[in-house]
């Protein structure tokens, strides 16, 4: 069985950049979210993602890195990060 090529949640693209920095969210939308792995955990031998920085920027890569940010969130787990972006990329983006 083959993966997909773009990981989707919720029918926006999750995009790994580095290890600790995750993309969330439409190319082409107004704003992003951008989480980034502040720790990790063993739970059963796998190392999970604990706490995670949540941060709702505007997609303009023109404006510096503090400009961008429009919120900022944590989350304890990566679930609770992306059900929190998608929260505010939904209302950020009027859909």
């Amino acid at each position: 069985m083959k993966l997909p090529e773009i990981f989707k949640y919720r029918g926006r693209e999750v995009y790994k950049i580095k290890n600790n920095l995750i993309h969330y969210g439409r190319p082409n939308d107004k704003f992003i979210a951008v989480l980034v792995v502040l720790g990790t955990e063993e739970y059963k031998g796998y190392k999970i993602s604990s706490p995670l920085s949540v941060e709702l920027q505007i997609n303009n890569p023109k404006l510096t890195v503090k400009e961008r940010v429009v919120k900022k969130g944590e989350a304890d787990n990566l679930y609770k990060a992306l059900e929190l972006a998608h929260v505010w990329l939904t209302q950020a983006n009027g859909e």
